[in-house]
């Protein structure tokens, strides 16, 4: 009996974590579920190690966040999609990939589009941007940078952030980061657009009379 308690003394502190992580997700544009769940323990007066929920708990309770929340949210993240699959075919040259947040669902109003493109020549990205007009900013990035000389672009897209992390070839066969390796290519993304729309209009659908 008193290991029940314990039990669910802990399940409701995970859960209640959870919930708070998926508050600061979204209020706050903290994309980082390990940082979500660190500052959300400690708002919450909770140690941090024995107490955190798994990361499928957190994306859980950001569903049912946003559900009563941000009912918007579904409409947001189609849009950025679609604006990615525009984007991915745009770069076709040079192998692109979506990643982050609009690929994993946590994507918020200011969130970027991020991709990845794999190209040895990081110069001819940037004169393929030069030749379409299109302004951009090489920026840093936090911790440590695997390819100096492949630098991260930035420019904005009908009102939307871009940010393009440019590698050599061979990072496409064998990617090291997990970041990396959780991508989608064009053909991926358009059936993930089809699946989506093909579950709203399953949800549109009148009910079947009786």
């Amino acid at each position: 009996m008193p290991r029940f308690g314990f039990d669910q003394k802990q399940h409701d502190i995970r859960a209640e974590i959870a919930q708070r992580a998926a508050k600061l997700v979204v209020e706050e544009h903290i994309h980082d579920l390990a940082l979500a769940k660190r500052k959300a323990a400690r708002q919450l007066g909770a140690r941090e190690h024995g107490s955190l929920p798994s990361n499928e708990e957190v994306a859980a309770a950001l569903a049912e966040y946003r559900q009563i929340y941000d009912p918007e949210h579904a409409l947001l993240l189609r849009t950025l999609r679609q604006k990615a699959a525009y984007l991915l075919d745009f770069f076709a040259p040079f192998r692109p990939y979506l990643t982050g947040s609009v690929l994993n669902g946590r994507a918020g109003p200011h969130s970027n589009i991020n991709l990845l493109l794999y190209h040895d020549d990081p110069k001819s990205v940037e004169l393929f941007l030069l030749n379409q007009n299109i302004d951009y900013d090489v920026v840093s990035i936090n911790g440590p940078k695997r390819f100096e000389s492949y630098p991260v672009l930035a420019f904005w897209f009908d009102n939307t952030p871009i940010r393009i992390q440019l590698q050599p070839g061979n990072a496409e066969r064998n990617p090291q980061a997990k970041a990396d390796r959780e991508r989608l290519a064009l053909p991926g993304l358009k059936l993930l657009l089809a699946q989506e729309s093909a579950a709203q209009a399953a949800m549109a659908a009148p009910s079947p009379l009786p």
